[in-house]
């Protein structure tokens, strides 16, 4: 049981306690409206009860106005134990977000690191095609590289969250179909197996390098 839960049992019971005080007064006053015509036209007896009664009725408004006292006290506590239960709350939640920052901090920086690394390759093998080229290669052409490039980074860009995907789609990105989507590896290796073959047939090979392992490898 917390404070707050010890606190609001506190004040049930006090409530309870108080409800049985309040009807103990009304009992009594009940009695000496019974007593008082007798206790005033000189009847001892009831002249003797009506004292006690009208000094148990004195006691009883105190002791009511302590339980009214001590039951405000307890909602005060009530109050100030869930502003400590709140203020509790409060900094384990700013504890786990402090957590959930530094992991942030060091998602976004490999992001950068990562998209970077990215771009540099890309922008690395855009040269080396273009010493393809200078080579005597025709293929892959410029204009084939670089729409594969745009269909391998929009499919990469239709795995972010569907909020940055919708964004980004207001700006042009297309919803390409399955038969578009590809990865950079997997149209370069399509690519890369066509230069293998001129490469080879240049040579005078029967079999470029890279089929030879190929065959190898799935022996």
């Amino acid at each position: 049981m917390n404070e707050v839960q010890k606190s609001e049992a506190v004040i049930a019971d006090l409530e309870t306690k108080r409800a049985a005080c309040v009807k103990r007064g009304t009992e009594l006053a009940d009695e000496r409206a019974g007593v008082a015509l007798d206790a005033h036209t000189g009847n001892a007896k009831a002249r003797k009860r009506l004292d006690e009664i009208n000094a148990a009725i004195a006691a009883h408004g105190s002791e009511l106005a302590s339980f009214d006292a001590a039951i405000a006290v307890a909602q005060r506590n009530v109050e100030s134990a869930k502003a400590n239960e709140a203020a509790a709350e409060q900094k384990r939640c700013a504890a786990e977000a402090r957590v959930i920052v530094d992991r942030i901090d060091s998602l976004f920086a490999s992001a950068d690191v990562h998209f970077k690394q990215a771009f540099d390759a890309l922008k690395a093998a855009d040269a080396r095609i273009e010493e393809l080229h200078r080579l005597g290669f025709a293929f892959p052409t410029a204009v084939q590289l670089r729409a594969n490039i745009i269909y391998a980074l929009e499919t990469c860009l239709m795995a972010l969250p569907k909020y940055l995907w919708q964004e980004l789609s207001r700006g042009g990105l297309r919803f390409l179909a399955p038969g578009q989507r590809r990865t950079f590896s997997q149209f370069w290796s399509q690519m890369s197996s066509s230069l293998g073959r001129e490469i080879a047939a240049r040579l005078g090979e029967t079999k470029n390098e890279k089929e030879v392992a190929d065959e190898r490898a799935t022996a």
